[in-house]
């Protein structure tokens, strides 16, 4: 199946999931990631806002600003496809962008991407081999290589999925870039 098939199919049934279902699947995966050694040991977490059907962060952003990490979230620029990972402390300076995603203004100053411990990187479909689909603008892939190479290995990029999510074979570009692992109800692939 080529990408744009994947991404509709997945899409789809992520989108049709009972919200009771959904809620307990998402507690699964919350509870697996903050017990993780990856992000007990993480100061500065960059993580993106759910959004939509996506696996609800906002539970795990509130409890990383209580344990005193460090929390940077997304704040993009539509136009360049351009991203920083932005300092918050609450949600309530948030703005809306244009696909109604919440993340800082402008005036907020992001963090050099070399600093940061433990990225989670959204998708829409993976695999056992670690690689990602996303959404198809490639804000993540870019961000990527702002990412020097000394500093590549020691920042963990972590997916969190559904079961669902994990297919046989994701086709990856030379741009695209896969994770370090993936947290699902079932299993962690390592």
């Amino acid at each position: 199946m080529d990408k744009k098939s994947i991404r509709k199919n997945i899409l789809e049934a992520r989108n049709n999931l009972d919200t009771h279902e959904k809620k307990k699947m998402d507690n699964i995966i919350e509870k697996k990631f903050l017990n993780s050694k990856e992000y007990i040991c993480a100061k500065n977490i960059f993580i993106y806002i759910s959004y939509g059907s996506e696996i609800n962060t906002k539970n795990i952003i509130l409890k990383a600003i209580k344990d005193n990490k460090n929390v940077y979230v997304p704040r993009t620029e539509i136009k360049t496809r351009n991203m920083d990972a932005v300092n918050i402390i609450s949600f309530d300076k948030l703005i809306r962008n244009a696909y109604g995603i919440l993340e800082p203004s402008n005036e907020e100053l992001s963090i050099d991407p070399n600093e940061l411990d433990l990225i989670v990187v959204p998708g829409v479909a993976f695999d056992n081999n670690k690689g990602r689909m996303g959404y198809g603008a490639g804000y993540y892939d870019r961000y990527f290589s702002k990412i020097s190479e000394k500093y590549y290995k020691r920042i963990n990029k972590v997916a969190l999925a559904y079961d669902f999510q994990i297919i046989d074979h994701v086709p990856m570009d030379k741009n695209d870039v896969p994770v370090d692992s993936i947290i699902t109800t079932s299993k962690i692939i390592l």
